[in-house]
């Protein structure tokens, strides 16, 4: 990162020879592994491969099993973001190196771009140097010099895990990733910062079939260290499929209790929620929660706040893509809005102080690099309550628990809160007890109103990315087949 700081002295020192009034560079280096292996394709279950070449599949299994199609990717990405301010006109380019005479060239660029572009009349200035308030997240060397074989051991532990725990099981994708993070922001003002943090994940989805029906489901890990054992997702995805077998569909329209389970609800408070505390969509008049500071928004047992300083958060870091450091930000407290979340621009815009939650990165999409940063929630969490899921379950007379994944979550109204998703992990709750499983249900409602109807919290918080949320109990939501 010594190296990542010289370059980005450089820059900015010929950023300002080139006449800019500021000038910031965002310099990146990801080094990453990703290893998926689609194993499990057991023939001998599905009943595609009948008669003697079927019995001698099926005393070749234990063989048959572990074999599969990996694909393994790796490599490094490198590159640096500059912004160049001219008369409050924001120039910005990127370049995938860090190779000095092109990151230079980038500059001229951005330069030039902030010549022609019209000035910002919300532009103040770029964030004055502070010092981190902590030393970061964690950095795992472990990842950092984790081996292709090892990982690949895993997926194929994973599909053998998935494959024994029921015979019905005739295909398992696992996924392993590993990726080790370097960045630096160098500005006209003064910052000059650096930081690096380690990522591990784990993916397994499995299919089963039995007779004519078919189901399947998946699992996942987060985490800022190498997991050495991820068998347990893969029995976990196995466990979620079978209990899917002998859905029912739902008898008529349900409008009352919905427990969400947590990998459920972070889908739509990611998706929703993170939406409406950034102050920008707050200032563009694109946050249902506008004007609601010192306000009730949500149930009393409610609380969540943004942390970014929680050492194993997978969004923590010394500071942010702008060079502000992370910090403790309450959004909700007892159910009352408190705050939203800024970065340097939206905050000078209201005189206010950044909470450092500027960010570059993408889940899918360009390197952090090539984005200029925006407003995002380090680690969002939701505070979990006192009871398991299975105690919530049995506190509902009559209801619906959701589980796994939300098809359309990302597709929900941001600024109303309205959301409208499918959901195939679904079952039926009576006297507090889960009878059956049913088909694939339609969920509707209103997030907000939602967030005003929360009747229990659980206590398996679980990280999703940037976002950590246990399951919860939801009154007046409607479930329909």
């Amino acid at each position: 990162m010594e190296k990542m700081l010289e370059i980005g002295a450089k820059a900015v020192n010929y950023a300002q020879k080139l006449g800019v009034d500021e000038a910031e560079i965002f310099l990146y280096m990801e080094n990453f592994t990703s290893v998926k292996f689609v194993g499990g394709v057991f023939a001998s279950r599905s009943g595609a491969v009948k008669g003697i070449r079927g019995m001698l599949v099926r005393i070749a299994e234990p063989w048959i099993k572990k074999k599969g199609i990996p694909m393994i990717t790796s490599g490094i990405r490198a590159g640096v973001g500059i912004r160049a301010v001219i008369n409050k006109a924001i120039g910005f380019s990127s370049v995938s190196s860090l190779e000095e005479k092109r990151v230079l060239d980038a500059v001229e660029e951005a330069v030039k771009i902030a010549k022609v572009r019209p000035p910002d009349p919300n532009w103040c200035s770029l964030p004055e140097p502070e010092k981190p308030t902590h030393e970061g997240g964690i950095f795992d060397k472990k990842i950092s010099g984790l081996d292709v074989e090892e990982m690949l051991q895993l997926c194929v532990d994973c599909c053998v895990a998935a494959g024994d725990f029921d015979k019905k099981i005739n295909q398992a994708i696992t996924a392993v990733f590993a990726t080790s993070t370097y960045f630096s922001i160098v500005n006209t003002r003064g910052i000059e910062m650096s930081d690096k943090g380690t990522f591990f994940s784990g993916f397994v989805s499995t299919k089963a079939k039995s007779g004519t029906e078919e189901a399947s489901s998946s699992d996942f890990l987060t985490s800022r260290t190498f997991t050495e054992d991820v068998r347990s997702i893969a029995i976990s995805a196995a466990q979620r499929t079978m209990e899917c077998f002998g859905r029912k569909p739902l008898s008529k329209k349900h409008v009352g209790t919905v427990v969400f389970e947590n990998m459920s609800w972070s889908q739509l408070f990611s998706t929703i929620f993170a939406y409406g505390i950034s102050s920008f969509n707050v200032q563009e008049n694109r946050s249902i929660l506008k004007g609601k500071i010192g306000k009730q928004v949500a149930k009393e047992d409610v609380s969540i706040v943004d942390d970014g300083t929680l050492p194993e958060g997978l969004g923590t870091s010394k500071i942010d893509d702008e060079g502000v450091p992370r910090q403790k930000t309450l959004i909700i407290d007892k159910g009352v809005l408190h705050g939203f979340l800024y970065d340097n621009y939206s905050a000078k815009r209201e005189k206010q102080e950044s909470t450092g939650n500027a960010s570059r990165r993408k889940m899918f999409g360009a390197a952090a690099y090539a984005n200029q940063p925006k407003i995002q929630p380090s680690n969002l969490i939701l505070q979990p309550g006192n009871s398991g899921l299975e105690s919530l379950i049995s506190e509902v007379k009559d209801g619906v628990l959701v589980k796994g994944s939300l098809i359309g979550a990302f597709h929900s109204n941001v600024v109303t809160g309205d959301f409208s998703v499918t959901a195939e992990n679904v079952f039926k709750i009576q006297n507090g007890t889960i009878v059956y499983p049913l088909k694939p249900c339609t969920i509707a409602g209103n997030f907000y109103a939602a967030l005003n109807s929360i009747v229990n919290l659980g206590n398996d918080l679980k990280s999703f990315q940037n976002i950590m949320c246990p399951s919860v109990v939801v009154e007046k939501v409607v479930v329909s087949t």
